[in-house]
Order: structure tokens, then sequence, then C-alpha cells
């Protein structure tokens, strides 16, 4: 009886997670007036959320062909960065994957500085109501701002 209640236990527990989180870290490069993005993103946690759309299979050679695609479509979903009244737009740069994380790379382009940009991080929050996005700001000569974004969290502006 012990165990069969031991089993059910080690079975029943394998494959779910503590915590889910993201952390996106945006970097103002004042020499190229630029946003670099870097978002790191637990490869099948996100494998899970777009599998409606397409069966990813990250990093394998059976990859989806439309895995980028696919991904920045949904980021596109998720994530609103705006400066001034205005939408920017990013374009997508590339994704690795080590191990259980991926890192996704975007940039945005004609950014002279960070102070005002107002961030919106909704990432897989439609599938996982204990997701957490992690969003930092830097910026050469600025202290780092952080903020935290949960289910039904707004827009979020970051100062200095």
């Amino acid at each position: 009886m012990k165990l069969s209640l031991l089993t059910l236990f080690l079975f029943g527990t394998i494959g779910l997670h503590d915590f889910f989180i993201s952390i996106l870290t945006i970097r103002h490069k004042s020499d190229t007036h630029t946003l670099d993005l870097t978002w790191r993103i637990t490869a099948h946690d996100i494998e899970h959320v777009l599998a409606d759309r397409g069966d990813l299979k990250l990093g394998s050679a059976q990859e989806h062909p439309k895995a980028d695609s696919l991904l920045n479509s949904y980021f596109k979903e998720h994530l609103t960065l705006s400066q001034e009244g205005r939408q920017l737009p990013w374009k997508w740069i590339g994704k690795e994957l080590d191990g259980e994380t991926l890192y996704c790379y975007l940039q945005v382009e004609h950014v002279s500085t960070p102070n005002g940009l107002s961030v919106s991080n909704s990432l897989m929050q439609d599938v996982f109501a204990e997701q957490q996005n992690l969003v930092h700001v830097e910026a050469e000569g600025l202290p780092t701002r952080s903020y935290t974004f949960i289910v039904g969290g707004a827009s979020y502006k970051f100062k200095w």
C-alpha cells in the first residue's frame, strides 16, 4: 500500500512546476539608439502554450520550420512596447536553446532614451495563471529598473 501511494505521488508530480516565470531584459544602447531585448523562457512551457499552433520541437532535428515566426507572432500578441504614445515595433533577431531555457532576441531601432518606456507583458498568462514575467530595463549610466507582471496587470512605465 505504501509503495502504491509513493508511486502515485511521484508520478503525479512529474512535470509540475513550482513556478512559471520569464525574464525579459531590455538594454538601451546609446551608441546605436536601439533597445536590445533578450527573453529567457522555459522551452517546454512555451511549446505547451503554442501546441495548438504547431508542434515546435525546439532545438531538435524536427523543429517546426516556422518556429521563429510562430514565436514572434505570439510575442506580438503579448508584449507591447511604447514611448511617447507611439508603439515601438521590433525585429526578430533569433533564438537559441540552452538546455531547457529558450533565449529569444529582438531589437527596436530609433530609441534615443529608455526613459518613459511603457511595457505590457502577458506572455503565457493566457495559459498559466501563476505565470510571472519579470522585465529589467538597463542603460549605460542609469540604475537598472525592474517590474514584475502578473495576470491582469496593466502596463508599466519605466522612469529615471
